[in-house]
């Protein structure tokens, strides 16, 4: 486990740590109730939080090339959402805008069950094992994950449950002393991750458009 890593997290947590940790928190919760244009939004609040706190222990360049993976990764889930909102039918978006209302009490409930969860196993085991920030954050981004991969109804909220469980693994792997192929990889990672949400989500609006247009015909 790498000492300069703990060092330079303590001394974080000394000022910024801890609103950092609660902005993870709240981008968790916001990503388990939100839609899809508010998750990504959230997604890359939380990808920039996680970057934040792992600036000062990792090299610079490993840190650029995170955020830039996590912009590139953002622009390819809002390019899907922007195009599929712009050939969306009227009928289609309000229905499915009904069905996302009625989650929002249930998707409520299980975000603050999450933050209960993460309070509780933070207090009970995470502390034992790592520094309180360090088990704050992995906690709180494998809690968030979990549900947000749980709850997901499209291909795209499983990528972003997905990507958030990549974060905490990251903050995990940055307690060592992390290498840049490794570092590099999984950033490419990030953009697949991406991609193939997208896709995933092209392939289920193009298979309701078609259910619909049968149904009219």
């Amino acid at each position: 486990m790498s000492p300069t890593f703990l060092h330079e997290f303590d001394s974080l947590s000394s000022s910024y740590t801890p609103q950092l940790v609660a902005g993870l928190a709240i981008c968790g919760a916001v990503l388990v109730v939100s839609g899809h244009r508010l998750a990504i939004v959230a997604f890359l609040v939380q990808r920039l939080i996680v970057v934040a706190l792992l600036w000062p222990s990792v090299r610079l360049p490993l840190a650029a090339v995170m955020l830039l993976a996590s912009i590139a990764a953002a622009l390819v889930y809002t390019v899907t959402e922007g195009r599929l909102l712009i050939a969306a039918r009227h009928v289609r978006h309000t229905s499915q805008r009904r069905s996302f209302l009625v989650q929002v009490p249930f998707r409520a409930l299980a975000a603050a069950l999450g933050l209960l969860v993460t309070y509780g196993l933070v207090q009970g085991y995470g502390s034992n094992l790592l520094p309180l920030a360090v088990a704050s954050t992995v906690v709180s981004l494998l809690v968030s994950s979990l549900l947000v991969v749980i709850l997901a109804n499209t291909g795209l909220q499983t990528g972003l449950g997905v990507q958030t469980f990549i974060d905490a693994c990251r903050v995990l792997y940055a307690l060592w002393q992390p290498n840049s192929l490794v570092w590099g990889l999984w950033a490419v990672c990030d953009v697949l991750v991406a991609l193939a949400a997208c896709h995933l989500r092209n392939t289920e609006v193009a298979v309701v458009e078609r259910q619909t247009a049968g149904e009219c015909g």
